[in-house]
């Protein structure tokens, strides 16, 4: 009896891109540079860019100005620093050579690891599609680009960007639901880049597990953000309620909780909704500034974990009210929230933000330590003392003092997470490479090792006692 697999769908289209392989692995620096910057001339045009406003405007109620930072801007970033830096990262690279190696030359020389599988999430959903394409594309690597469903709009967009300025054979976006997703993770791409949910990041490696393909897994998790009692309140509150609020709190690296120092947590509590109010108005219904949820199914979760929150005691100090039909959420701070509650064992992903008090840091890091490593972890504070035991007693895949998102911006910081939220890095040098395999070389230049080869007389056994130990 037959027992072998039926071909799976999208074969052709790997075999196809495998066959572009070697000639992408051999492009210059110039031609892959010209690849990037096809980007950056597509949205310089004024109705490309506004397009994709209103995509986004469309899947996630994006104000324009947040579309234009974190979507347009962190792209053109990223293509900036890119072209930079391109030659010099796949120039090899010499290392040392130990004396014991005397008449060789070493160093590694970086080739492209092959077709790439990119899935990219929906609440960022170009930027975190075609960054890490820049990165694959630089590498000399074919792409499969699998966008979300839950951003129709913005795939829309970026299929017709993509067929407009590359060839199917070097880039293809694939649409589809989940089950799209999951026979792509198993055919055998060298490299599959995930971004999304730990939950779903387990499938996808289990998948590419399959195959032995490496992975790159940006995830996500309770990310926490810790105030001390030394904060301007005011303008930590401000700064809090941004990071937070910002793409209505749908953002993998948003605070997921605060913990307050109980000596002034009525007083930042206030600050808190001020800035609320100052930011979205009475009504943030009204608001032109804050976004929508993404869909029904994320809107049942967030009222889901908010009705089990209050339920279980904690209280609204802010917000609480939602509309499905209008895909509403209002910024909302709840108090009087244990560590026990789901809503502070699950990611909320959304515009709820859970305020727990401590006495002290102990308290404060046991918190933390019950929880899986975080994809972000947050500071507010001017104590170096207080600044240093933190991070020397956490773990997270990116740290923010007095800030946030801002590490997102600088190509130059690694980013990713660590174990739960994520496994390998993105962005800048560490972004390329993640989509390159370090090749190791050794050249003889001179000398052999001929005094040491077979048969192994007792002169050679001395020989090799003596430079042992002079090694």
């Amino acid at each position: 009896m037959d027992t072998a697999r039926p071909p799976l769908p999208y074969n052709d289209l790997l075999a196809q891109q495998r066959s572009r392989a070697p000639a992408l692995a051999r492009s210059s620096v110039d031609e892959r540079k010209e690849r990037l910057e096809r980007i950056a001339t597509y949205l310089g045009n004024d109705d490309h860019r506004q397009r994709l406003v209103r995509a986004l405007s469309s899947d996630l109620g994006k104000p324009a100005v947040e579309s234009l930072l974190s979507e347009v801007g962190a792209v053109h970033g990223h293509i900036k620093y890119i072209t930079q830096h391109l030659q010099r990262w796949m120039e090899p690279r010499r290392v040392a050579t130990p004396l014991s190696m005397v008449g060789t030359v070493n160093y590694i020389y970086y080739e492209p690891k092959g077709c790439v599988l990119i899935l990219s999430p929906w609440n960022y959903p170009f930027n975190l599609a075609v960054v890490p394409l820049l990165y694959a594309m630089a590498a000399g690597c074919p792409v499969v680009l699998k966008p979300s469903e839950a951003s129709p709009a913005t795939t829309d967009y970026l299929k017709r960007m993509v067929e407009e300025l590359y060839d199917p054979h070097e880039v293809t976006v694939v649409e589809g639901e989940a089950d799209t997703a999951a026979a792509l993770t198993r055919l055998p791409f060298d490299h599959i880049f995930f971004t999304g949910s730990p939950a779903v990041g387990k499938k996808v490696m289990a998948a590419a597990a399959e195959n032995l393909s490496s992975v790159t897994l940006e995830l996500g998790g309770k990310s926490p953000c810790v105030v001390a009692p030394d904060v301007d309140i005011q303008k930590s509150a401000r700064n809090v309620a941004w990071g937070k609020f910002f793409n209505a709190g749908q953002t993998c690296t948003a605070p997921d909780y605060l913990l307050v120092h109980e000596s002034i947590a009525a007083d930042y509590l206030r600050a808190l909704t001020e800035a609320l109010h100052d930011y979205y108005g009475p009504d943030p219904r009204a608001s032109d500034s804050l976004a929508r949820i993404v869909n029904r199914r994320q809107h049942d979760h967030l009222s889901g974990l908010l009705a089990e929150a209050l339920t279980d005691g904690a209280t609204t100090a802010a917000g609480g009210q939602h509309d499905a039909a209008d895909r509403y959420f209002a910024p909302t701070i709840l108090t009087r929230v244990t560590p026990a509650m789901r809503i502070m064992r699950e990611e909320i992903f959304g515009p709820i933000l859970p305020v727990l008090t401590y006495r002290t840091p102990e308290e404060a890091l046991a918190v933390i330590h019950g929880l899986p490593k975080p994809l972000a972890f947050y500071l507010q504070a001017n104590d170096r003392n207080f600044i240093r035991r933190f991070l020397a007693e956490t773990s997270a895949g990116g740290t923010m003092v007095n800030e946030f998102f801002l590490s997102q911006g600088n190509p130059a910081l690694p980013f990713g997470g660590v174990n739960n939220s994520g496994i390998g890095k993105s962005f800048g040098y560490h972004g390329w490479v993640g989509f390159c395999n370090e090749r190791s070389v050794l050249e003889r230049k001179f000398f052999d090792l001929s005094v040491v080869y077979p048969p192994y007389t007792d002169r050679v056994r001395r020989l090799v006692e003596r430079l042992h130990r002079w090694l």
